[in-house]
């Protein structure tokens, strides 16, 4: 089984090793070893799928349950030795706690971008109406402080958890895909809110018109200014895995990772939406 980018490799005794290959790359290893098994359940249910349509077609047949089998762990132990090697191999990848960090920062900004401008607009709209407008600078004081650590809290949750992999190649992040995660928070925990009772103003549309344009443009200059990808140096290892060059090892040099995984199960449901009825993958546990 040959690791996805093709490394260099060779035969000793009979035995399969790779040459030259960073630490980091035995991820691939395993990668491969988890895909088999992913793999293997997958052919499983495609022949138990082709069974099913045999069985239904088999006057006899139908009435018999349809064989599955279902792979519920793997447990494994990969061996491996380490050889230093004076190759220097560069390695870029994501800085994901500058990504944190700039999700947090922008979480604030947009908290305080979307406030700002809904008490601008809605005040405009109220100036000559005493009351109202008195109401109104009673709000702000409550938004300016817990609500504003509130909505900012939310943003930032949801951000580091829907979009810490909308990082493209270059290391810039999709400001698109961060607007509209940012506009369903703002829209479900600040437009919505019952306690702000903002929908109920008379220039409601024409206010959340106004927050939606700044929040884009706030968005779209803050994901251009920051690239996430960060390149360093490391040092490039020859890393054997074959019984036949283990075997010449000294067993104090051998080192060994234990893996036990399960299969996550999925399946796919109609749920309904905004936008009407569509297919959703959901975790079968659920």
């Amino acid at each position: 089984m040959q690791p996805p980018d093709q490394p260099e490799y060779g035969n000793v005794d009979g035995g399969f090793f790779l040459k030259k290959i960073i630490m980091a790359k035995l991820r691939n290893i395993v990668g491969c070893i988890l895909s088999e098994f992913t793999e293997a359940q997958h052919l499983a249910n495609n022949y138990s799928a082709r069974l099913g349509r045999e069985y239904a077609e088999n006057d006899l047949l139908r009435y018999f349950m349809i064989p599955n089998a279902c792979a519920g762990g793997l447990r494994f132990n990969l061996k491996f030795a380490v050889n230093p090697s004076s190759e220097v191999e560069t390695v870029t990848e994501v800085n994901y706690q500058k990504l944190i960090q700039f999700f947090t920062q922008l979480s604030v900004s947009i908290t305080e971008t979307a406030i700002t401008t809904t008490l601008y607009e809605s005040s405009k709209s109220i100036i000559t109406d005493v009351e109202r407008y008195r109401k109104l600078k009673e709000k702000e004081q409550a938004l300016r402080t817990d609500f504003h650590e509130y909505l900012s809290k939310i943003l930032r949750e949801a951000l580091i958890k829907k979009a810490i992999g909308e990082v493209d190649k270059d290391g810039y992040v999709d400001h698109n895909r961060i607007f509209e995660i940012a506009m369903e928070v703002i829209n479900a925990h600040f437009f919505e809110h019952p306690e702000l009772q903002l929908s109920e103003a008379d220039s409601f549309i024409d206010v959340k018109e106004s927050c939606s344009s700044f929040v884009e443009t706030l968005i779209e200059h803050s994901c251009k200014r920051i690239n996430v990808l960060e390149t360093h140096e490391t040092e490039a290892l020859d890393v054997a895995i074959d019984s036949g060059t283990l075997s010449k090892v000294a067993p104090e040099q051998i080192q060994q990772v234990a893996f036990e995984v399960n299969l996550r199960s999925f399946h796919i449901s109609r749920m309904e939406t905004e936008n009407g009825t569509m297919d959703c993958i959901i975790p079968a546990s659920s």
